[in-house]
């Protein structure tokens, strides 16, 4: 069955078409609500490669609401579910399909494969129409096979990746570099997960400010190590190993080691669209400081616990996260941290839409702020954090659209902007 769906996708995009249907923009077999915001969708590509139908903007207009999620596969790829709901006159007829699409796959590549896919999950409403009778399903043949071995990885599921960024500007009085280098090694199986990380980022920003330089630098290393184990469906048990250094936090080096467990209240195979976990880790932290801190302390361990709530869903209304985390030290259950983080995109009625996110941090944790007085230039080009009790931020905003839901056209003319 999956051989005769992948010959069934890969053959000139499914060659589902109804003749004459691709013409005009009224006629067309049913209406289909595409949702796949989080992956950046492309809805003029979309609207040409599946003419047989209408693309509306508003899903309680459509028959059909597909909805797309992803994840990150162990080979560095990606991992999508396709979500067919049917509405209107295909009340109660849902489907799921899923496509992965290999690491190192081009843009095209990806939005082929998933246009692909979504022919194939539409043909099943597409034969309940009408137009059921004119379309055309070719089905290519299997290419001959020398007789089937099992697959040998030389790189026993390894997957590296390097990343390294430059980003320059220069004005007359004042200059900004910024350097990012990165370097990750997963593997992932059923069993097991193991992530590497080794990154550096470097900060330099100068100023002309009457006739004297100001220069600012800050720089920051990072390592990690993470082992988890899965204990089945809905446990994993894993231990987390970091180091790294921040001038911006008094950092000469820093070292943590934290073992952890963590419940999904969802099997995990459910995570691209519903999660509800807690995590429990309890460890040891080390600090070597750059400056004594407030608290005289050039050099100190301590041990800690932290517990971690997420609650995240996607569904034809949108979408939700929420998160809960928390840690304190052992050796003085006053010095902690605290965040909450929330955000929330609705469509509340046709047409209307509300988008939220916020995250709150009460802050009792800054062991590692330095003793003194900061100056002023140092204060304004944050090259060392302030002492805090709390950190805020929030965003919320309303979109209104009316009008036709029905309008097909791509036109792409004089789609490049100009300021004037």
């Amino acid at each position: 069955m999956h051989r005769l769906l992948g010959h069934l996708s890969l053959l000139l995009g499914l060659g589902l078409a109804i003749p004459g249907a691709h013409a005009q923009s009224t006629g067309r077999a049913f209406g289909l609500f595409l949702d796949c915001q989080d992956l950046q969708c492309e809805p003029d590509f979309y609207r040409q490669e599946i003419a047989f139908v209408d693309h509306v903007r508003d899903r309680t207009a459509a028959d059909v609401h597909l909805l797309v999620t992803q994840q990150r596969t162990g080979g560095g790829g990606n991992a999508y579910t396709l979500a067919f709901y049917g509405q209107r006159r295909f009340e109660g007829l849902s489907d799921t399909l899923t496509l992965v699409v290999p690491q190192g796959s081009t843009e095209d590549e990806r939005r082929s494969a998933l246009v692909r896919r979504m022919r194939l999950g539409l043909a099943r409403y597409l034969a309940r129409t009408p137009d059921g009778e004119r379309a055309a399903v070719n089905v290519s043949s299997p290419a001959p096979t020398a007789s089937p071995r099992a697959a040998r990885d030389p790189w026993n599921a390894w997957v590296f990746e390097t990343e390294a960024q430059v980003y320059l500007e220069r004005e007359r009085s004042s200059s900004e570099t910024e350097l990012d280098f990165d370097i990750r090694a997963d593997r992932i199986t059923d069993r097991w997960k193991t992530r590497m990380r080794i990154g550096e980022d470097y900060n330099d920003e100068s100023f002309d400010i009457d006739g004297e330089r100001v220069t600012s630098v800050r720089r920051d290393f990072s390592g990690s190590v993470l082992q988890v184990r899965s204990l089945g469906r809905h446990w994993s048990a894993g231990v987390r190993l970091g180091a790294g250094s921040s001038t911006f936090r008094n950092q000469r080096l820093g070292i943590v080691l934290a073992p952890a467990i963590e419940y999904d209240l969802y099997p995990y195979e459910e995570a691209t669209r519903r999660q509800l976990y807690i995590q429990y880790a309890v460890g040891g932290r080390f600090f070597r400081y750059e400056d004594t801190t407030v608290y005289f302390k050039v050099r100190e361990t301590l041990p800690f616990e932290s517990l971690h709530l997420s609650y995240m869903q996607k569904q034809k209304w949108g979408s939700v996260q929420a998160q809960v985390a928390g840690y304190h030290f052992l050796h003085d259950l006053g010095k902690s941290r605290l965040n909450f983080n929330a955000g929330a995109n609705l469509r509340i009625i046709k047409g209307l839409a509300f988008e939220f996110s916020g995250e709150y941090a009460v802050i009792h944790d800054q062991l590692y702020l330095p003793k003194g007085n900061l100056t002023r230039e140092e204060v304004l080009l944050r090259q060392t954090q302030l002492a805090t009790g709390y950190q805020a931020s929030v965003f919320a905003g309303l979109s209104y659209t009316f009008g036709s839901v029905l309008n097909n056209i791509v036109n792409p003319r004089f789609s490049i902007g100009h300021d004037f």
